[in-house]
């Protein structure tokens, strides 16, 4: 996930993910231990368009933070490593990367509304505007959905899996996933792999819901409404068989 650009962090934290990466591998600094390519250290895209001056900045730099880490063990050094990733919210999460290229009302029976090309704003999928898609990443994880603008750490917006209603392929890169009012459209190249995975916490959540209580609550509030904390629910989820392109 380091390497491959999915942890949002400073530069200083990648160094120090990359030495507590040779500590776990090498142990103790020596200048005899075996040692990777930068890129094997470092997120290569995040090298791009360095000077190799510049790298070899990045190297000395890293190297130093890895002297410092005399007598951590591997294991320690391994566990470092994760708690300092699992600092990123998206952590445990599998991300994909996607293109969004419409948010729109979710249609009735009777017919349906034009695509709404939109933008992503914090917290927020109601903005409207023009017609490029956006490139985000959908991460998938135990509890939730989130979508990411790349290389931010928190999310625009995250679904917990009570909202979401259904999702399903129009074609095998497009992927529709449908959260309570709002239908969201995107073209992805693993829509295969994203459906399997929905399916699979999906049914989880369901097999861990608890029973719903026999008796009518007490309470003077509306039994209907969820407490505070909790997501509401947005009817029964289904996975949705391929389907014809979606109406324009």
């Amino acid at each position: 996930m380091v390497l491959r650009g999915y942890v949002p962090t400073s530069e200083e934290t990648l160094q120090t993910l990359a030495a507590l990466r040779l500590q776990s591998l090498n142990s103790d600094f020596s200048t005899h231990a075996p040692f990777p390519r930068l890129e094997e250290l470092f997120p290569p895209h995040r090298l791009r368009g360095r000077l190799r001056e510049e790298g070899a900045s990045t190297m000395a730099a890293i190297v130093e933070k890895w002297k410092l880490l005399q007598g951590m063990g591997r294991r320690e050094a391994m566990a470092a490593y994760v708690a300092l990733v699992r600092e990123w919210p998206g952590f445990g999460s599998t991300l994909f990367d996607v293109d969004l290229h419409a948010v729109r009302p979710r249609r009735d029976e009777g017919g349906g509304q034009p695509w709404q090309q939109a933008a992503l704003t914090p917290l927020s999928l109601q903005s409207p505007v023009g017609a490029e898609a956006q490139r985000l990443w959908l991460g998938i994880g135990a509890k939730a959905v989130s979508l990411y603008k790349p290389g931010e750490p928190e999310p625009l917006d995250s679904f917990c899996y009570g909202r979401i209603s259904s999702f399903g392929a129009s074609d095998s890169s497009t992927f529709r996933l449908s959260v309570e009012d709002r239908d969201l459209l995107f073209e992805t190249s693993q829509v295969d792999e994203i459906a399997q995975l929905l399916n699979t916490y999906l049914a989880s959540t369901a097999a861990r819901r608890p029973p719903r209580p026999q008796e009518p609550a007490t309470s003077p509030s509306d039994p209907a409404a969820p407490p505070q904390g909790l997501c509401p629910t947005a009817g029964p989820w289904q996975h949705r068989p391929p389907v014809s392109p979606f109406h324009s």
